[in-house]
């Protein structure tokens, strides 16, 4: 249980974006993380260059969420790019007025309980034997 928590309260500082902001409330947020939704969608819609710009910011957001949340290799787990995007779609109808980046942070703490934990095919058996010795 006390397991449990602890994952609960890490994946809760680490996805509510309340808690990465400053003592008056505020981020920086750079490029098209500090859009709203509404303008990601109207990106979306038009193609081409502005919907490319959302594509590359949110890769770059979920890379750096690879690097930074402990045990996760990959935050979108089997999920392509094309349902992440089908994802953020239909969140941001909803919420249009939220920050694209605010959505991101939505969006993986939906996806944190389905995440890859490590690189696939990797085969770690003989780390955890040396680790913890064989059981």
């Amino acid at each position: 249980m006390k397991k449990i928590t602890l994952l609960l309260f890490t994946l809760f500082l680490f996805s509510h974006p309340a808690l990465a902001k400053d003592m008056d409330g505020e981020f920086a947020v750079f490029g098209p993380g500090g859009d709203s939704c509404q303008q990601f969608l109207t990106a979306q819609k038009s193609g081409g260059h502005p919907a490319y710009a959302y594509q590359e910011w949110a890769l770059g957001y979920l890379s750096a969420f690879n690097l930074i949340v402990k045990n996760t290799y990959n935050i979108m787990g089997t999920r392509s790019m094309d349902e992440v995007l089908d994802w953020l779609q239909d969140h941001c109808r909803y919420q249009p007025s939220t920050l694209f980046v605010n959505a991101i942070a939505a969006l993986t703490t939906r996806l944190y309980p389905e995440r890859r934990n490590m690189a696939p095919n990797k085969n770690t058996a003989e780390k955890w034997k040396r680790t913890f010795g064989s059981e």
